[in-house]
Parts: C-alpha cells; sequence; structure tokens
C-alpha cells in the first residue's frame, strides 16, 4: 500500500525543508550544525504542522547519523531500552522523541545519563512550551528552537513541490490547482 503524501513528502535532508529560514536558511544555525556534522540535543517546539518532526529526521537525514524516531506517549521504556543497545552497536545515534513534553519521569531518568556520555543525541519535538512542560534535567541539556507557523508562501511552496514531484508526489496525475 502506498504511504501517505505527507509521509511520501516528508523532506529528508535539510536543503528540501519549507519554511523555518531563521534556522535551517542558509548560515542559520541549524544549517551550520549540518554543515559541520555537529549537533546537540535539542528541543524543536512550535504550533502543530511546522515541522518539528520532519526537521529533526532531515538533520539526521543530512548528516547520515543513524536514528531512530519514538513517540513519549506510545512507546515504553523498554523502546528506548532497544535504541540504547543500538547506539551501543552504533557508537552513537540520534534519538527523534516526538511529544517529549509527555516524557514520564522514569523515561527521563533512564535517558540522562546516555544523553550525558554522549552515547545518544536527543532531538525532541513538542507543540507545548518546553519552559514549562519539560523537565529540568533534560531541557538544561537541550539547545531549544522555536518553530513559527508556515506562511501562506511557504504552503504553496510545498503544494506545488506535492503537484509536479513524479516520484514521490502527484506528478504523474498532472494535477493542477
Amino acid at each position: 500500500m502506498k504511504q501517505p503524501l505527507a509521509h511520501r513528502m516528508r523532506p529528508t535532508n535539510i536543503q528540501e525543508i519549507i519554511g523555518q529560514q531563521h534556522l535551517v536558511g542558509e548560515g542559520k544555525i541549524l544549517w551550520r550544525m549540518v554543515q559541520a556534522n555537529h549537533f546537540q540535543s535539542m528541543i524543536l517546539y512550535g504550533p502543530p504542522g511546522t515541522g518539528k518532526t520532519s526537521i529533526a529526521s532531515a538533520i539526521a537525514g543530512s548528516t547520515g547519523t543513524p536514528f531512530r524516531l519514538l513517540n513519549a506517549v506510545t512507546h515504553n521504556k523498554k523502546d528506548m531500552e532497544v535504541v540504547v543497545q543500538e547506539a551501543k552497536m552504533h557508537r552513537h545515534l540520534v534519538l527523534i522523541l516526538d511529544e517529549v513534553h509527555r516524557l514520564d519521569k522514569a523515561k527521563q531518568d533512564f535517558l540522562l545519563p546516555h544523553l550525558e556520555s554522549g552515547l545518544l543525541t536527543l532531538i525532541g519535538a513538542t507543540t507545548s512550551n518546553p519552559f514549562h512542560a519539560i523537565n529540568s534535567a533534560i531541557r538544561s541539556r537541550c539547545q531549544i528552537f522555536e518553530l513559527h507557523a508556515l506562511t501562506e508562501e511557504d504552503i504553496l511552496i510545498g503544494l506545488k513541490r506535492a503537484l509536479e514531484d513524479k516520484e514521490k508526489g502527484l506528478g504523474e496525475y498532472a494535477v493542477t490547482v
């Protein structure tokens, strides 16, 4: 079965990201981190649909760093233990953690030593203000970046890209708007 359009069109590298130019534009902080192939744990926060998880995946994809995507609500501590074992095999791994503000204390306590040792790099995504919603121990080990709502222009760029892309999008159907 074919994956949903939004999933197929998700950026695989930082150059494909639409919007958030204050972070990913040429010369900006996340762009520089990717170019240097050196980034620290971070929390991306902003309204729904702004690209938090997409940016996290694109950062890992741009650097070729192995990564795993978990959700703080639906995945349990055992899932995190599996990620840590995989990180030990690779010597490092990026953990993209969606809804990081919902991470319970047991999971936070489990992650902390692995963040401190550098075995894991955390990229957390949340719609909640991390200064209120995320444990200070996790927050203090992360850089925090705010994402903004996409503009009409950003949305049009995304629509055009999806309509023209014959491989992942709808280009094979010759759809126009």
